[in-house]
Order: structure tokens, then sequence, then C-alpha cells
């Protein structure tokens, strides 16, 4: 990939910066990327990396990564390159790196476990790009966005599940300016892929089928369904309104009590602030139990406007009785502020998936942002609070 000349690239973003047109010799992805990063606020004399010191439940793709990123740092112990594992959200989970000079750099841009490197964050870079895009990327020196991140060159792919295309996070090879792109990026898809390939074998029997079961099921729900067992809990949109990843040890213990009752799987329970009416379907592997599936009927109406944030009454003329229950569910993720990346994750569907439903809510509601989205539900929860208090 042939480079511009020094300096070249960060004179094309000044001049950006400053309301000018973009140079032809900026690539069009990292253009696109620049022009995102500054409508996030973010600043090229600025590097602010957000830390979050409890790390995610990722023991699976930790597993599965592990080997793959020990046998890579064992593989480039004699050159100046760090191999990085990130999660969905741009999260660093482990870094090796060999050479002192180098760990200190990536130490002085918090390229460290526990930053997130995710676009939105810092700027455009290969890791974030990766996430975001989906595929395989480089960034190298001056097409960073941050003037911190240019002496540095990038190569990221994004770990993609076989079996269900959500992505689960990213391989990022980090090396300074002048290593060989060509040769790490090859290297970042093909360990990306070797991780994909080995979360499968760590994924035990059950819980494959239990996720399998999950995703023909909410292909035809119409309602808000989840899968749970003691390990994994898995919500579609319309469940994710009123389910929470907090709740996953009381549903599954409400789902075993349950199951092991005599008579009807239809019981009631309380999850916060709602009375929910749920049918307990266990799921089998052979003759094992691997898990529930749980279909939700509300039954507290009134919590359940309050939630939604719409009274019957005014549907018809807010446009709110046009959204279907995924879309309700993404609506309300949204206000929450989870990203796109985020909002997949939860609801184990594709980034792509979500930005569809956004799509469709935009249309209905005749809106164009997540901010004029949050600001209706805001503004519909507080009316829903006093039309239920009154």
């Amino acid at each position: 990939m042939g480079s511009p000349e020094p300096g070249v690239l960060r004179m094309a973003l000044q001049e950006y910066l400053s309301g000018g047109d973009l140079e032809p010799k900026v690539r069009p992805e990292v253009a696109a990327s620049w022009h995102r990063s500054l409508s996030s606020d973010l600043s090229p004399d600025r590097l602010e990396v957000p830390y979050y010191p409890e790390p995610p439940d990722n023991d699976n793709l930790l597993r599965a990564a592990r080997p793959i990123l020990e046998r890579m740092a064992e593989d480039l112990a004699s050159v100046s390159m760090s191999v990085v594992l990130a999660d969905s959200s741009g999260r660093i989970l482990e870094r090796s790196v060999a050479d002192a000079k180098l760990r200190g750099q990536l130490d002085s841009v918090m390229l460290a476990p526990g930053f997130r490197y995710s676009e939105d964050d810092v700027g455009t870079n290969a890791l974030g790009l990766s996430l975001l895009k989906n595929t395989p990327v480089i960034i190298a020196g001056d097409e960073h966005f941050v003037d911190a991140l240019t002496a540095m060159v990038c190569a990221a792919a994004p770990i993609i599940d076989p079996a269900t295309e959500v992505v689960l996070g990213a391989v990022d090879l980090t090396g300074p300016t002048g290593a060989s792109e060509a040769l790490m990026l090859a290297l970042a898809r093909q360990a990306a892929r070797s991780i994909a390939e080995r979360t499968l074998d760590k994924a035990t029997v059950g819980d494959r089928v239990l996720l399998e079961h999950f995703v023909r099921e909410r292909r035809r729900a119409r309602g808000p369904i989840v899968a749970v067992n003691e390990r994994e809990m898995i919500t579609n949109a319309a469940a994710a309104r009123i389910i929470r990843q907090s709740d996953h040890s009381q549903l599954w213990q409400w789902a075993s009590s349950t199951l092991a009752a005599p008579g009807s799987q239809a019981r009631e329970l309380i999850v916060g602030s709602s009375t929910l009416a749920a049918r307990c379907e266990p799921v089998h592997s052979g003759s094992e139990l691997v898990g529930v599936l749980l279909r939700f009927a509300r039954r507290n109406q009134s919590n359940v406007n309050t939630k939604v944030g719409v009274r019957r009454s005014d549907q018809a003329n807010t446009g709110w009785s046009s959204l279907r229950e995924s879309e309700l569910g993404i609506a309300h993720l949204v206000a929450e502020g989870l990203t796109n990346r985020e909002m997949a994750s939860r609801l184990f569907m594709s980034p792509h998936t979500v930005d569809f439903h956004l799509r469709q809510i935009y249309r209905k509601l005749g809106i164009s942002s997540r901010v004029e989205l949050t600001r209706r539900i805001l503004d519909s929860d507080r009316e829903s609070f006093r039309h239920n208090g009154s």
C-alpha cells in the first residue's frame, strides 16, 4: 500500500478541521473515519481513553484466544510488535509485547488491558475501525486521527462467531511505523479466523444447542423470549426492554423451580417493577436439560406502559403504535446509551440488523438521530409517569 509523503496527511487533516476539503490522497475509509471522529467531538491533540477496571464476562473468548496469542507472541518475539485481543466494544482484554521500548510507547497511549479503543473513544484506529466495519483494517502512521498514535502502524481483524456471525472481538497487531503492513494484516486475519474456530470447540455442546434453539425460535417469535441456563442468558430485542443481564441468576433460579414444580409450566414472576407471566419450555440435548426458553407476557399493564413510555390512547397520534416489539426494545436500549455494537452483543444479532431496525424506527417516528429518539422516549416516559400518578 503506497503512502503519501510524510506530513501530507497531517496537513490534510488540519485543513479539513479548518473547514476545507479532504486531500484526494486520503483513503476513502480513512476520510470517512476522520469525519466520524470529528463528529464525536474528538480532537487530534487530545487522547482520552476510557478505562474499565472490571473485566467483562469473556471467558470463552479468552480461553479460545490465549493459545493463538501465545504462539503469535513467540513468533514475533524477535521484532518490535505487539499482539492485542479486544472484546466487541474495543475494550482490551490481553496484550503481549516483548520489546521494552514498544511496551513503553503502548503504555503512553494507554493501549493496554482495561482501556477501550473504539473509534468513538479515540478516533481513527485499526482496532476500532475493524470492529465498526466488521472487516480487517490497517491504519498507518499519519492516518490516525489523534496525533499521539501517528508513530505506530496497526492492523486489526474482527473475530466473528462462525455459528451466529456475531462479532466477538478483534485481534490487533501494533508496531512502529515502517513495519510490514501486508504481513501484519495477514497475521491479524489468520489469528482472528483461528480464534473464531476455537470458540466453537470451547463452547459446551449444551450451550451450542441452547443457542441454536434460540436462533430458530427468535425468527418466529412475536414477543419477548429469553434462552437461559446456569452460564448463559440470551434475549431478543423485545425481551431486552424488560430483562437485564443482572436478572440472569434470578431468571435461571425461577425457571429451574418452575420446571421442577408439578402442573403448568406457566407462572408469574416479578422482575424489577414489572409483574410478568412466563412460560418455560425445556431445551434438551439428548436426555440432558441444557437450558430453558422463556416466553413472556406482561400482566401489569400500567408498568408496561410506563416502561414503553406510551399511553395506548396516545399511540395513534405519536406513531409509537407502528413500532414492533423488537423495535421498541432497541429504541429503549438507545435511550440507555448503548451503541449499535453493544446492542448487537446484548441481543445476539449483527450490528447490521440493529442498524436496519434503527432506520425503521427513524422512518416510522419521523426522526433522524439517536438524540431525537432518546428525547422522544424520555418525554413519553415523563408523560406516562404523570398520567399513571394522577
